[in-house]
């Protein structure tokens, strides 16, 4: 069962737009939840880690190779404020790449009911084009058809009366004929 909302675009799209935020805030909250309870707090999410986790795994604990030399220390150890803020850099990465996955989920959806609105009203607008050529085709149908009747009964009823006319022309020619045979002026009233 669907209904269509007549609501202004902006206040439809906004309250579009917000549904589709509380749902997904509340399955990443969700999600958060359930890493927690599962004890994967601290890392940044349950995937296996890809090449750049790695590189900067590395970068962040160099590995020490043994030296041969006791005197040679590798120069390239990092502080550990380093290693924090490479953490927390990994952190805001991957907590951006979330927040901009969720949005774009969002936004296609969006998208997609912008497609499926434009798509229904574009062939409810069709449907409503053709139902009205259909029915001025049949009131013009039904114009032509009284028109029509009208000339019809009109032309029947001149006929009538034309001959009416010429039959009570010939009848007064008659009588005309008849009193100038017999030499008798007509009579003052004359009723049909």
């Amino acid at each position: 069962m669907s209904q269509d909302y007549d609501f202004q675009d902006g206040e439809f799209a906004t309250a579009v737009a917000a549904a589709a935020f509380v749902i997904h805030s509340h399955e990443e909250a969700e999600a958060d939840y359930r890493r927690k309870l599962r004890g994967d707090f601290g890392e940044t999410s349950a995937r296996k880690p890809t090449e750049e986790d790695r590189r900067q795994q590395e970068n962040a604990f160099p590995a020490r190779k043994p030296s041969r030399s006791s005197s040679v220390r590798p120069m390239n150890r990092q502080p550990l404020s380093q290693v924090v803020e490479t953490k927390a850099d990994s952190w805001e990465k991957d907590q951006l790449r979330k927040i901009n996955r969720r949005y774009e989920k969002m936004k296609s959806k969006i998208l997609d009911w912008e497609k499926a609105k434009k798509m229904r009203a574009k062939l409810h607008g069709e449907k409503k084009k053709s139902e009205l050529e259909l029915r001025r085709a049949r009131n013009m149908q039904h114009y032509h058809n009284k028109i029509a009747r009208i000339d019809l009964i009109s032309g029947r009823a001149r006929g009538q009366l034309e001959e009416k006319r010429r039959n009570e022309e010939l009848e007064v020619k008659e009588k005309a004929k008849h009193m100038r045979s017999k030499g008798r002026s007509p009579s003052r009233c004359f009723c049909c």
